[in-house]
C-alpha cells in the first residue's frame, strides 16, 4: 500500500505540473489570440471611424444640396409668379390700348400711305432742305 500511495502522490504531482504547464500554454495562446484580434479590430475600428466621417460629410453635403434645391425651387416659383403678373399686366395694357384705339374717331385716324419700296428708298436718300 505504501508503494501505491507513493505512486498516487507522484501521479498527483505530475498531474498538477501538467495542469500548470497546460494553463500556462493556454494563457500564452489566449494572449496571442487577443493581440491578433485587437490588432484586426483596431484596423476595422479605424476604418469605421473614417467611414463615419465620410458619411457625416456626405450627409452634410446632401443636406446643403437639398437646401439649395429648395431655395432654387422657391426662387423659380417666385419668378414664375412674377412672370405671370407681368403677362397679366401686359395683357391688361394691351386691352386698354385696344380700347383707346377703338375710342379714337375714324376722322382723326392717320392713314398710312402705301408707297413703292423704290419710292421710299428715293425719299429716304434725298436730303431734306428744311
Amino acid at each position: 500500500m505504501a508503494f501505491a500511495t507513493i505512486l498516487a502522490v507522484i501521479a498527483f504531482f505530475v498531474a498538477m505540473i501538467a495542469l500548470w504547464l497546460s494553463s500556462d500554454i493556454v494563457r500564452k495562446v489566449e494572449s496571442q489570440n487577443e493581440q491578433f484580434v485587437r490588432s484586426h479590430i483596431a484596423g476595422v475600428r479605424d476604418e469605421l471611424r473614417e467611414m463615419d466621417k465620410v458619411l457625416t460629410k456626405t450627409h452634410r453635403a446632401a443636406k446643403q444640396q437639398e437646401n439649395a434645391q429648395d431655395s432654387l425651387e422657391k426662387r423659380l416659383d417666385d419668378h414664375t409668379k412674377a412672370m405671370q403678373v407681368l403677362k397679366d399686366q401686359i395683357n391688361a395694357i394691351s386691352n386698354h390700348l385696344e380700347d383707346l384705339d377703338r375710342s379714337i374717331p375714324s376722322r382723326y385716324r392717320v392713314r398710312l400711305a402705301k408707297n413703292d419700296p423704290k419710292q421710299a428708298e428715293k425719299q429716304a436718300s434725298k436730303p431734306s432742305i428744311q
